[in-house]
């Protein structure tokens, strides 16, 4: 087993949920699921497949999550490529907040607000939802997966802002409280960013090794 050749993590282009606030998203008639992409996101995934090509060439395997944002932004980047979707690569689930507002949850769920500023980000699961190492063990499979079946492939995934972030934080070993620092603070990856890691042996074992990180290729230029 060892990983991919090249690993490329790329953020689904600006969509219909990022443009909103939280209390907007919460009352529009369409599931986070089925957001698609702005005029904008569409331009910014072009010219970031635009990158990746003059980069990489062509990859070997192209993975998605079954959002409609994240396979949009591939099928923009990469039309001719034989996608696969898999649902381990889907944003957290927040349940109760992806269709009401904090004063609808406070009304209907009464010490709900309460209880999520007691157990904080990282624990907190909402009704319905998923709290964040819910997340990391479909990520942990998912890792798996590719050391399995991907080994010295060039790989491009593009997946969501939160489960790219909590993806670092498992490849890089770096604690709870700093991807909950990154994650409050905005130190999150921009919409149709790029990272990439490299599979490499390092003392006889196989590892990635981030060699460039939020690479924003449409910067400036839309």
């Amino acid at each position: 087993m060892g990983w991919p050749r090249n690993l490329v993590l790329v953020r689904h282009a600006e969509s219909e949920g990022n443009i909103r606030s939280v209390e907007e998203r919460a009352h529009l008639e369409v599931a986070t699921h089925a957001y698609n992409l702005t005029p904008r996101g569409e331009e910014q995934a072009r010219i970031t497949g635009e990158y990746l090509k003059a980069r990489f060439g062509t990859f070997d395997t192209y993975y998605v999550s079954y959002y409609v944002r994240s396979r949009r932004t591939m099928q923009i980047m990469f039309p001719d490529a034989r996608i696969f979707e898999d649902p381990r690569l889907a944003e957290a689930q927040r349940g109760i907040y992806h269709t009401m507002t904090h004063a609808e949850i406070a009304v209907a769920y009464p010490g709900e607000l309460e209880r999520k500023a007691r157990e904080g980000l990282y624990h907190y699961r909402a009704p319905g939802g998923e709290n964040w190492p819910d997340v990391e063990l479909r990520i942990h499979s998912f890792l798996d997966t590719l050391r399995r079946d991907c080994k010295n492939e060039d790989v491009v995934i593009v997946a969501h802002g939160q489960w790219e972030l909590e993806c670092q934080r498992l490849i890089h070993h770096f604690p709870i409280k700093e991807a909950v620092r990154r994650y409050e603070e905005g130190e999150i990856f921009e919409n149709a960013s790029v990272t990439i890691y490299q599979g490499q042996e390092i003392k006889g074992c196989s590892r990635l090794v981030l060699t460039d990180e939020n690479i924003v290729p449409w910067a400036g230029k839309i």
